[in-house]
């Protein structure tokens, strides 16, 4: 049994604490919010499908176009609006990094600690208001993490499994976490817990799954390949950690094209058919040059916990680069992060991963009670070792840094 927080307090304070300087952020920072994700918003409030220009796309995941059509239909479509109902979502992970906190240690400063420090991180910050699915993944993690340490009876073993569907559906790397969180479930409550688990989260998954595989018969997104491709090919080494992968999308285009691909009108079977030509030379190139492939891996994984942003330079429309030969380059209006930027982020971040270094160790001898953290740490460091490793990928896992950095701030305090 997990032991539970002796001084409990308010949600509504909590909840405060971290709205306050997201709201803020927005207001003054004013980040870029239209996005494909708008786009496929605008497709679900016309006409009820995930797609665009009035066709269906299985590419990618329901849940983040779901909740700006929901947030749309709640306070319109100005999007500083829609910024605002976002933020409000980023800020409900304070309070379920409060009870995760207090539930793991079973003392309530531990929890307030962690839900200041999520309240105040400047990464968490600039990610709740950007036109990426990060902050709606951020508060989903917490709130099935929060759910899953908490859980003593099936029932609540199935609130967790929802939340962990809702996840997956934001985001489908995170799908590994279904038979780490079954398993653990298993050892800790027995059978019943992790069926209860195990069947909602695959409750709220398969309608997603089975629309998309009558579409063009595949059951996950058909986005993965192209991720694959660009995550591994000639020129990566070489791009990261300096530029994002999505330089190399019109690369992966024009590798498809010289392949014979239907060059129609777009449709989830055009989708499927690229999304297993580019997978398929992604593992080739894996095969070739496994060495390469490796340490390219071993990179990764240490660029996805780097003190400085990656990638290093911004891409913006004007972007483009111009392949050469084996492996080179260049690239054309690409400008580099503002230098405050990296230096906000390197001072906040790089003593936050040295406190949390020092929580696991304070933690050692119950490490075997913080399981599903590390099964989230090691999901997204492998899949982020295997696609790219850029920063804000990580953000939705940075609670799991801030619970053992709070760790130590507390035993100090």
């Amino acid at each position: 049994m997990y032991r539970s927080s002796t001084k409990p307090l308010p949600n509504a304070g909590i909840f405060v604490l971290a709205f306050l300087p997201r709201v803020l952020y927005l207001l003054t920072a004013r980040p870029v919010f239209e996005s494909q994700y708008w786009t496929l918003s605008d497709s679900l409030l016309a006409n009820g499908q995930l797609g665009f220009d009035g066709v269906k796309t299985t590419a990618f995941e329901p849940a983040y176009p779901i909740f700006l059509a929901a947030a749309r239909i709640l306070v319109g479509s100005r999007m500083l609006a829609v910024q605002m109902v976002q933020c409000a979502v980023a800020a409900l992970g304070a309070m379920f990094l409060y009870r995760l906190a207090a539930a793991l240690t079973g003392r309530w400063r531990v929890g307030l600690v962690a839900a200041l420090l999520y309240a105040v991180f400047p990464l968490l910050i600039r990610h709740s208001a950007d036109r990426t699915d990060a902050a709606l993944m951020t508060m989903f993690v917490a709130a099935f993490v929060s759910e899953f340490v908490t859980a003593e009876t099936p029932m609540r073993s199935a609130a967790a499994g929802v939340w962990l569907g809702l996840t997956v559906l934001t985001r489908m790397m995170a799908l590994p976490l279904l038979p780490l969180a079954g398993a653990i479930e298993w050892w800790k409550g027995g059978w019943r817990a992790a069926g209860a688990l195990t069947l909602s989260a695959l409750a709220v998954i398969a309608p997603y799954a089975v629309r998309n595989y009558a579409l063009n018969g595949a059951v996950l997104p058909t986005r993965s390949g192209i991720n694959l491709f660009i995550s591994n090919s000639e020129y990566t080494a070489n791009v990261f950690p300096d530029y994002g992968p999505d330089i190399l999308e019109d690369y992966a285009a024009s590798v498809a094209d010289a392949h014979g691909l239907p060059a129609g009108p777009p449709s989830p079977a055009v989708e499927r058919a690229y999304d297993v030509l580019w997978t398929r030379y992604a593992l080739q190139e894996m095969r070739r040059h496994p060495w390469r492939i490796a340490a390219l891996k071993a990179r990764n994984v240490l660029y996805f916990f780097s003190p400085r942003l990656v990638p290093y330079h911004e891409q913006t429309a004007a972007t483009t680069i111009h392949l050469g030969d084996n492996g080179t380059f260049t690239v054309q209006n690409s400008p580099p992060r503002r230098a405050v930027d990296q230096i906000v982020y390197a001072m906040s971040y790089t003593p936050v991963l040295a406190l949390a270094v020092a929580g696991v160790w304070l933690r050692r001898r119950d490490l075997r009670r913080d399981a599903i953290l590390w099964c989230v740490v090691v999901t997204f460091v492998a899949a982020h070792a295997i696609y790219f490793p850029t920063t804000r990928y990580r953000v939705p896992m940075e609670s799991v840094l801030l619970f053992y950095a709070a760790v130590t701030i507390e035993r100090w305090l």
